[in-house]
Formats: structure tokens, sequence, C-alpha cells
């Protein structure tokens, strides 16, 4: 009996062996099996120019130049600026002259990718400063008109809306905001804030009024009609200005760099370095955005710097140091009553100029 069931196993085991492959039906195809990355990263290429940290003008002629380990000889290397591909040079190449394009200031990085034989890669990076290559224009302007303004305001910021002048003010105890009406100087309402902050840059952006303060990172969101408060946000670093670009939001924290800010989560979009001719420009205060550009005060300085946001070219420069008479500003403290507040009017193509605790506010026109 055991025989007979081992002779009935083989035959059928014989029988499962010999049957064909299985097909894929029609019109299905079988996927292939992923192919494996065998790619293999070696320690090789490394740059011999520019130096690390090196600056650089807009549309400069730039040397770079590598070199490679004699066992990891390369068969051909790519050349990248902040990411994007810029050259591919054949084996044998050791260097390659790249223009600087006027597309960011500050940080910016090159790296190198090459490729050896065998699969094998290596990479390195260099990031370098940019700046312009040419001095921001200075623009003139005319007093449209003055108007009084309270001598007690610590102007942090400005913002005109529908006649409405809003100005924040700060220092510890006085911080608030307040709405004026344009054509009385009626204040039509007001309010205070807890004072143990100290209140900075306001922006308003679908109805609401947000609002930062200085070393708290802690800001608030207000409703524009009624003052009342909707809800707080927080941010790492100190607050100073704040400005509305479109849908989104742009924050300056008295470095020299500005921060696109998404409203609804306030987490940071982009960073951009702001340079002029000489260099980094620092203590950007008071933001506005006018006409596709980000108007700043430098904070300590008579001086507004109007920068393109997407690059951080400082592309023009205003010189407001004769605004007040030397009696106004011997009444002021140096140290402390300085120029700041800006206001785009978008109706009269005029801007309302101010500072802290100045006995006037100044509607002003450029030329």
């Amino acid at each position: 009996m055991s025989y007979f069931y081992c002779i009935v196993c083989s035959l059928l085991l014989i029988c499962c062996n010999s049957r064909p492959a299985k097909q894929a039906e029609p019109g299905i195809t079988v996927p292939a099996a992923p192919a494996k990355n065998n790619t293999k990263y070696v320690n090789s290429i490394q740059f011999t120019s520019p130096a690390p940290n090196a600056t650089f003008k807009y549309h400069d002629a730039v040397n770079v130049a590598f070199s490679t380990k004699e066992k990891f000889p390369a068969d051909s290397v790519q050349i990248f600026w902040n990411g994007e591909k810029a050259a591919t040079i054949g084996a044998g190449k050791t260097e390659y002259n790249y223009r600087i394009p006027a597309t960011k200031t500050g940080k910016n990085t090159f790296k190198l990718v090459a490729f050896h034989p065998d699969n094998k890669r290596s990479v390195a990076t260099l990031t370098v400063t940019v700046k312009p290559d040419r001095a921001p224009e200075k623009l003139q302007y005319k007093i449209v008109r003055e108007y009084p303004h309270d001598t007690k305001a610590y102007t942090q910021g400005l913002v005109y809306q529908d006649g409405i002048l809003y100005e924040s003010t700060g220092q510890y105890g006085e911080s608030g905001i307040r709405k004026q009406d344009m054509k009385n100087g009626k204040i039509l309402s007001a309010l205070s804030i807890d004072n143990r902050l100290f209140g900075e840059g306001i922006t308003l952006l679908n109805d609401k009024i947000y609002q930062l303060t200085w070393t708290s990172g802690k800001g608030f969101i207000y409703d524009l009609k009624t003052f009342s408060l909707e809800s707080t946000f927080t941010y790492n670093t100190q607050g100073w200005g704040i400005t509305t670009i479109g849908d989104k939001l742009i924050m300056s924290d008295g470095s020299h760099k500005l921060y696109h800010i998404a409203p609804s989560s306030f987490n940071i979009m982009k960073e951009v370095e702001v340079y002029d001719h000489n260099g980094p420009v620092k203590n950007l205060n008071e933001l506005e955005y006018i006409n596709g550009l980000v108007w700043a005060n430098v904070w300590m300085q008579d001086r507004i710097v109007i920068i393109d946001p997407a690059t951080g070219e400082v592309k023009q420069e205003l010189d407001l140091g004769r605004l007040l008479s030397r009696t106004e500003r011997a009444r002021l403290d140096d140290s402390d009553d300085v120029l700041n507040g800006i206001a785009w009017n978008p109706e009269k193509g005029t801007v309302y100029v101010t500072g802290k605790r100045w006995p006037k506010l100044f509607e002003i026109k450029t030329e």
C-alpha cells in the first residue's frame, strides 16, 4: 500500500512541475521589479575656487574651479547655483566661468556633483555672499500736508485704509492701537495691551489687525471694526515691523532679514536677506508694502530703504532727515525719538510718515 502511495505522489509532483508558467491576462502589464540604486557616494571632489564665504556683486564673473582625488577621475561634473543646474562640463575640465545672476542677495550656494566610473559620485557645496552691483536710487519728495501727532505716542507702526489711520505704540505700560479719522483728527477707538508687553508693528489683512510684540514672541489678531481680540500667534524671533503682500505677511525682527509668513499658521515660508551695494542693511523696523516693494524704516536713521521682497535688493532709498525743524528736533531724545512709521494712501499716491513722540505726521509724495 505504501509503495502504491509513493508512486501516486511522485506522478502528481511531476505533473505540477511540468505546468507552464502563469501568463499575464491580456491587457494587463505586470510591473517589473524596481531597479536597485547602486550609486555609491565617495569623498572625492572639492572646490579650489572661489574661497568660502567670498563676496561678489550681481553680474560678476566667478571662476568655479575644483579638483578630484587621483583614484576617482570624473567623467563629468555638474555645477548648481542655489539648487538649479547651471552647467555640465566633461572629463578633463576642472573650471567654469559663472556669471552671478541678479536674483538673490545675501547667502547663495554653489554645488558640484562629480560622476565617476563604476557608478560612483561625489558632492561638494560652498556658500558665497552676493550684493547688488549698484547703489540704490535716491528718491526726492515733497510735503503734501502736515498733521498734528500725539507727542506721547511712541509710534511703532502705521497703516492707512479708507480714510482711517491705524497706529500702534510701544513702551511697557503704554503699548496699544488706535484708529484716527484723517479728516478731522478724531480718535475713533483705542485699545491697550498687557503692561508686561511691548507693542510693535501692525498690519491689516482680511478685515483683521495683526499686531506684533517685541521680545515676548507673541502676537495678536483683532477684528478691524470692533478691536475685539480674535486669536493669538507665536514666533521664534523678535517682533519689529510687519506688512501685507497679497495673502501673506512679511515681518522684520531688527536684523537684515525679511520673513515671508503664512497668516494661517504664522510659519515662515521664506527668508530674504536685505543688502545694498555696501552690504547687509540691518535694523529693519516698521514696514509698508507699496507698489511691489517693501518700504522699511532703518532704526536710528532718518532713512527709509525700499526693498525688492523677492531678491532682498535695496532698489531705492529716501532721506527724511529734514522733515522736522531744528527747534522740533531739539525737543526730542536723539537716542530714542527717531523716525518710525510708514503708511500708504493708494487713492492719493501719498505716504504718511512720522516718528516716535514726534509732534507732526507728514503726508509726502515721492518724485
